[in-house]
């Protein structure tokens, strides 16, 4: 295919290729940026327990490269950047002997809590901030996930997104690296690792950050799943997430001692964001309905659960800043930005926190110092149910019927006409047994 940007765009579009390490926001759109000087590839892998994104470094390293020169090319940025944790030495020799400095540079992160977020990297890579509620390109620079560059390749190559690489850990007998077909449940991903290691387990999908809990096994494997997590009912962290949101706000009128260890270990504050996580515990002592600037501050929030971490108490501004944060956009109240210049924390170096301690806190150290095993094992279903929505954007709509026959890679949901969102294609062959709205069930 030609490198230009719309060919690009247009590919990753056909594909259904969108973010693999975070919200998952359509990359067609994220590809239509302009005047970027720096692209990024996000090795940094954010979440303590996962280990998927080593895993495609490791055995994808061409493919990643590849996605990597044509995002630069299409973009005409400058500067091609690996951003991989300096623990990870393993890792960076394995870069460095496939990448010279015409390819790529590498650079090594330190080991901290959120070193892969987007906003940390710009700053760390660059030197420079992006504004409050802000994207890298307004920065000039794009940073894609490895696994993102990886299926950017192949849809250069005409192949569409139908399988997704994620990590299996905590009570599972063999925890390790899969390649799922997208719409394979979570029981049977954790089935193919060994099965369950503990009675009454509960399912955490992502990383024990910002994952969320699931009352159910049967959760589908979606372009976004970074991981399983799976836990003991009686874990400490699942007992602290499953406090109720009434319980939440009662802690903080009568806990909140306005310690303001919240505020100062926030990566936002520390780049120099007014947000100010002991603020909003304040105003929910003093009426919300009298802080209408700490209200705002809740669309600064990346939900990183730093704040969570820090406070002696165990009291909550990121589920309270969740809260608001979703009361204001459904009555479409947005962020209004100021101009002004950022000025980082000078103690923003020193109050960085190593996952090691996280883990710790959170009881949770047993599974994180078991090393990863980095061979991708690949597994197959004989039914899948693939959901209509993965990421940022409105569900695609199914352009196929109950009872039809369809193949692997094939159409199976376009994006509806006028909105943001990806398409979704079939994960195995098979004939499609459901064709709603939400999901689509395809048995082999």
């Amino acid at each position: 295919m030609e490198n230009s940007q719309s060919d690009l765009a247009r590919a990753a579009q056909e594909a259904g290729v969108v973010g693999a390490g975070g919200a998952g926001f359509p990359t067609h759109v994220k590809l239509q940026a302009t005047h970027i000087n720096t692209v990024i590839a996000n090795g940094a892998e954010c979440e303590p327990l996962l280990a998927n994104d080593q895993a495609v470094m490791t055995h994808c390293m061409g493919e990643l490269l590849e996605g990597l020169d044509l995002v630069a090319r299409a973009l005409k940025a400058k500067r091609r950047v690996i951003a991989v944790k300096e623990k990870r030495s393993e890792i960076l020799s394995h870069l460095r002997s496939r990448t010279g400095a015409q390819a790529a540079e590498i650079f090594a992160l330190k080991n901290y809590y959120p070193a892969g977020d987007e906003q940390e990297l710009v700053h760390e890579i660059t030197g420079r901030t992006v504004p409050e509620a802000g994207i890298p390109p307004e920065v000039e620079v794009l940073i894609q996930n490895t696994e993102t560059l990886v299926n950017l390749a192949r849809a250069a190559q005409g192949k569409p997104v139908t399988r997704r690489v994620l990590t299996v850990a905590g009570e599972v007998a063999h925890p390790g690296v899969v390649d799922a077909p997208i719409g394979m449940t979570a029981q049977e991903v954790i089935e193919a690792c060994g099965g369950l290691t503990c009675d009454r387990p509960v399912l955490y999908v992502g990383g024990p950050m910002m994952g969320e809990v699931k009352e159910t096994l049967d959760v589908p494997v979606t372009k976004t799943t970074s991981g399983f997590f799976v836990l003991p009912w009686d874990n400490f962290l699942l007992q602290k997430r499953s406090i109720p949101m009434r319980h939440i706000l009662r802690q903080a009128q009568s806990a909140c001692t306005n310690c303001m260890q919240c505020t100062e270990v926030c990566p936002r504050f520390l780049l120099g964001h007014k947000l100010r996580p002991h603020k909003i515990m304040n105003a929910v002592t003093l009426g919300l309905s009298y802080q209408s600037g700490v209200i705002m501050e809740s669309f600064l929030c990346m939900f990183c659960g730093m704040c969570e971490y820090a406070c002696p108490l165990w009291l909550s501004p990121r589920r309270i800043y969740f809260e608001i944060r979703a009361g204001l956009m459904s009555r479409g109240i947005k962020f209004e930005r100021t101009e002004k210049e950022y000025v980082t924390n000078p103690m923003r170096l020193f109050r960085r926190t190593s996952p090691e301690r996280i883990m710790r806190r959170y009881e949770l150290s047993q599974y994180y110092q078991k090393k990863p095993d980095l061979s991708i094992k690949k597994l197959e279903t004989n039914r899948v149910s693939i959901l209509t929505r993965h990421g940022s954007g409105s569900p695609a709509e199914p352009v196929i019927k109950e009872g039809e026959r369809v193949a692997e890679g094939q159409l199976i949901g376009e994006i509806p006409a006028g909105k943001l969102g990806a398409r979704i294609h079939a994960s195995i062959s098979g004939r499609v047994t459901y064709g709603g709205p939400d999901k689509i069930e395809i048995q082999a």
